[in-house]
């Protein structure tokens, strides 16, 4: 009985087993299959991916791409077939297989989904000190993929203060901090936080991203002893304990008005003047 014939984009020769049987077959079978080296690709997390699945048998029987991400033929001739798989969530293995003769051929692609560092949050807390004062430095990333090749260094215009990596790959946010003594220099230089994401092993480079920086207010403060004897210097100022000058200025017009005593005399003077005034009249009387 002749076999069935299925589309090229669902034909497979594991049928309803899918990627399970085709494991099973290349480890229990070594002799039925021959299997490529595999391939390893960096795909960016919700992004697509286009692979070209080729035999080398003329006129393959069967051929096809094993995987359990969203697919679609591109395009397709006799020994190849173009698929786009997309929406990659998560690290996949990807299988190209074809049949030729009786022999089965499979090559997988290894998919590592990766997502770089595009928010990067410095903090300062407090952003005012004064010299001699703790301070704290926070940076965190909200997403990076994957975490274990994320490093975190946290700088003091070009001087590196303390450098975080992440190699149990659990922490969400990715956060380092850094506890310093405020120094009159601090407050000469921007802080800032650089995030490398190293993809070396994936086949790409190093996705780097900063953050804005942020700028350490640093104020010194005068010892207690200058700052009481400055204190008495201005107590002891006599500019300081004089009366307002427009106040007394007014009072002494006005009473001196009513009075008839000289301009610009006070209060107190114009009294004496009206007391000297009347003890006269009493001794002219008395005469």
């Amino acid at each position: 009985m002749p076999p069935r014939t299925r589309t090229p984009v669902e034909m497979s020769p594991f049928g309803s087993w899918g990627l399970p049987a085709a494991l099973l077959a290349l480890l229990c079978c070594p002799g039925s299959s021959e299997k490529a080296p595999s391939k390893q690709e960096a795909v960016k997390l919700g992004d697509s991916y286009k692979i070209n699945c080729t035999s080398d048998c003329p006129n393959p029987l069967i051929k096809g791409l094993e995987t359990l991400l969203d697919k679609k033929v591109l395009q397709e001739q006799a020994q190849w077939t173009e698929y786009l798989v997309s929406n990659i969530s998560q690290d996949s293995v990807l299988y190209c297989y074809s049949t030729c003769s009786g022999k089965q051929t499979k090559k997988a692609v290894i998919v590592n989904v990766f997502h770089p560092p595009e928010q990067v949050l410095l903090r300062l807390q407090p952003a005012r000190v004064t010299v001699g004062s703790s301070f704290t430095i926070t940076c965190s990333v909200t997403a990076a993929i994957p975490l274990e090749r994320l490093t975190l260094t946290l700088l003091h215009g070009e001087k590196p203060l303390h450098v975080q990596t992440f190699e149990n790959g659990t922490d969400t946010p990715a956060t380092a901090t850094h506890n310093a003594i405020a120094h009159k220099k601090d407050g000469h230089h921007n802080f800032s936080c650089r995030a490398d994401l190293d993809l070396h092993a994936l086949g790409r480079g190093v996705i780097s991203n900063v953050s804005e920086v942020q700028v350490l207010q640093v104020y010194a403060v005068a010892p207690e002893t200058d700052r009481d004897l400055q204190g008495a210097r201005s107590l002891e100022d006599p500019k300081t304990n004089l009366p307002d000058p427009t106040y007394m200025s007014g009072t002494s017009t006005t009473t001196a008005a009513a009075s008839g005593a000289p301009q610009g005399s006070s209060p107190a003077l114009a009294e004496g003047l009206w007391q000297a005034a009347g003890l006269l009249g009493i001794f002219l009387f008395v005469m």
